[in-house]
């Protein structure tokens, strides 16, 4: 195999690279929204502020190494301490305010079949 060859072989596997890459990332993206609209949409509590249900986000990152989706709760209290956790875990609650673990769960297809 030629030099030219080698360098041809190496540009086509950079730009399939990058391709799947932009695609992966569009894929996370997507299923964040999707995650952050669904936790909006099926949680268990009542709207009373709004900071609880404003604070689910949707969150997306993709790197040459990974590409990940997640859902999350970023309430922090007077205090400074975060309570989305004590939302979703504390066994007071027996899991009544619980959205994130379901709606990581109903998505988990949907993200691994778009990165299929």
């Amino acid at each position: 195999m030629s030099g030219m060859q080698v360098t041809g072989i190496m540009n086509a596997l950079k730009k399939v690279t990058s391709q799947m890459l932009k695609e992966g990332e569009l894929v996370a993206a997507e299923t964040a929204a999707e995650m952050e609209r669904y936790a909006k949409t099926h949680k268990q509590w009542q709207r009373r502020t709004g900071h609880a249900e404003d604070c689910l986000v949707g969150a997306y990152s993709a790197s040459a190494k990974s590409i990940r989706a997640d859902i999350r709760q970023d309430m922090f209290g007077i205090s400074g301490k975060e309570y989305g956790y004590y939302l979703e875990k504390a066994e007071r609650f027996h899991g009544k305010y619980a959205i994130l673990e379901e709606t990581r769960n109903c998505h988990a297809d949907m993200f691994f079949s778009g990165l299929e």
